[in-house]
């Protein structure tokens, strides 16, 4: 009797199974069909495309790594993705009826290692400027009229700023220059995260009109810049004149004025730091009787005088002297502008080899990049519309041959930019990179170029990779 009890109450259960089972099966069809969807990646974003699914309110798609969206399109995009990482695509169509919507489908996709195109744009909504590119050719930032940006090229991302310029970037993007928040003439400052923080230089400054931070090393350690001083009763006013250098060493925290150096001349004009080499070499010009430039060996050396010629009389007759005039990126090299005081302060291109003690002139109005591998960016005049920009390889020897920039970038290299924009075909009359391109600077290894086309709409900042792919 007890073994069938058993047996009748074990058919129960099987039966209560199979109807569970059968259920479970109905619910399952009355789901509305998962979504079939294609995947596809463009450099570092991911493209999903589906078919429109009867019944579905909309579409849920998301990633993992990653967060889900919701969407009644029939295609999405993820971008500003990290290179070197698989992503696992997710998509379900969702019902009216939530019981009632799909299985979620699921595919895997790796976005490779990033190779960069050989020609980008970028046009800041503020309308600044390129300044400088880190060394591994990573971070380019700019500025103008109070107004930057910081560019990240590994993912073509930029953070713009209304109230801060940018001078010049580390390797890891920390970014120099002038805050202009609270002063509208600027203070030195210093990017970190995305804020700006002011460089305190109480302890040298009496009464500060303006400060500017305009070079940091690469490994983002040691910050030189200028400030004006309105005080002539300052110390260092008088010895230096109404323009005075100072350096940060970021890791001490000290802030202090280099050393002066031995002046031919005796009056105090303005004295400024406008770059610095990865070992801490400080260059920057003396403005007294004409623009001399000075080097600094350390901040504890007085600075000496780049290459100045004199008479008897300590009237100048040429001098590397400019404002403007930069270190290459190892510091090998000086480059800007030089200045014939015999024919009536003619101002050349020029570039100076302080490993040979060599000063290279050119034709043009001045040098406004250079590389360390001696390929020299000419610019006739910078930063009007209509100029010419040529290239100088000066491994070649002289007589220097003066390459249009156009030329060297189709030919040379054989980059076709035209694949990337219309307007630098070079069989178009207004091709832009003949018309106004002003070369700002390259890479440690000179394969990435950073340059301005300065148009009637304004600045455009392009990036020429010769490593780069040259067609989309």
């Amino acid at each position: 009797m007890k073994n069938i009890i058993k047996i009748l109450f074990s058919a129960v259960i099987a039966l209560s199974i199979i109807g569970c089972t059968k259920e479970t099966e109905a619910a399952k069809d009355n789901r509305i069909a998962t979504p079939e969807f294609t995947l596809s990646v463009h450099e570092n974003s991911i493209t999903v495309v589906w078919e429109a699914v009867e019944g579905a309110a909309y579409y849920e798609v998301g990633l993992t790594p990653g967060s889900i969206e919701k969407t009644d399109m029939t295609i999405h995009r993820f971008d500003n993705l990290d290179y070197g990482v698989t992503y696992v695509v997710k998509l379900q169509a969702i019902a009216a009826d939530a019981a009632k919507s799909s299985k979620v489908g699921e595919k895997s996709i790796t976005i490779g290692e990033r190779i960069a195109p050989a020609y980008r744009e970028f046009i800041p909504r503020f309308g600044a400027a390129a300044q400088a590119i880190s060394n591994n050719g990573r971070w380019v930032v700019g500025g103008f009229d109070r107004k930057g940006f910081v560019l990240d090229l590994n993912n073509d991302k930029m953070v713009e700023f209304e109230t801060a310029e940018f001078y010049d970037v580390a390797d890891d993007g920390t970014a120099v220059g002038s805050n202009h928040a609270v002063n509208p003439d600027g203070d030195a400052a210093i990017l970190i995260g995305d804020t700006m923080v002011d460089i305190d230089i109480s302890n040298i400054a009496v009464n500060a009109g303006m400060s500017c931070a305009t070079g940091i090393t690469p490994d983002g350690e040691f910050i030189v810049g200028w400030f004006w001083e309105y005080d002539e009763s300052c110390y260092y006013a008088q010895r230096f004149g109404s323009v005075i250098p100072f350096y940060y060493d970021v890791i001490t925290g000290i802030v202090a004025v280099p050393e002066l150096g031995d002046r031919i001349y005796n009056e105090a004009g303005a004295t400024a730091i406008k770059a610095v080499a990865p070992d801490r070499t400080m260059l920057g010009y003396e403005q007294s009787m004409g623009i001399h430039s000075i080097i600094w060996a350390d901040e504890y050396t007085p600075y000496e005088y780049v290459h100045f010629e004199y008479d008897s009389n300590y009237n100048p007759l040429f001098s590397l002297g400019d404002t403007q005039n930069l270190f290459t990126q190892s510091g090998r090299y000086i480059y800007g502008k030089a200045i014939d005081y015999t024919s009536g302060q003619v101002e050349l291109p020029a570039a100076y080899d302080r490993n040979t003690d060599t000063l290279h002139t050119f034709t043009g109005g001045a040098v406004t990049a250079m590389s360390d591998d001696g390929i020299v960016f000419i610019n006739d005049a910078p930063f009007y519309i209509g100029t010419t920009s040529y290239v100088v390889d000066i491994t070649k020897g002289e007589p220097y041959v003066n390459v249009p920039l156009e030329e060297w970038v189709f030919d040379v290299h054989d980059i076709d930019i035209a694949a990337f924009d219309p307007m630098c075909d070079e069989d178009k009359d207004n091709n832009i990179l003949l018309e106004g391109a002003i070369t700002i600077g390259t890479s440690a290894n000179g394969r990435i170029i950073v340059g301005i086309e300065n148009t009637q709409m304004g600045y455009i900042n392009y990036v020429i990779d010769l490593d780069g792919e040259t067609g989309r």
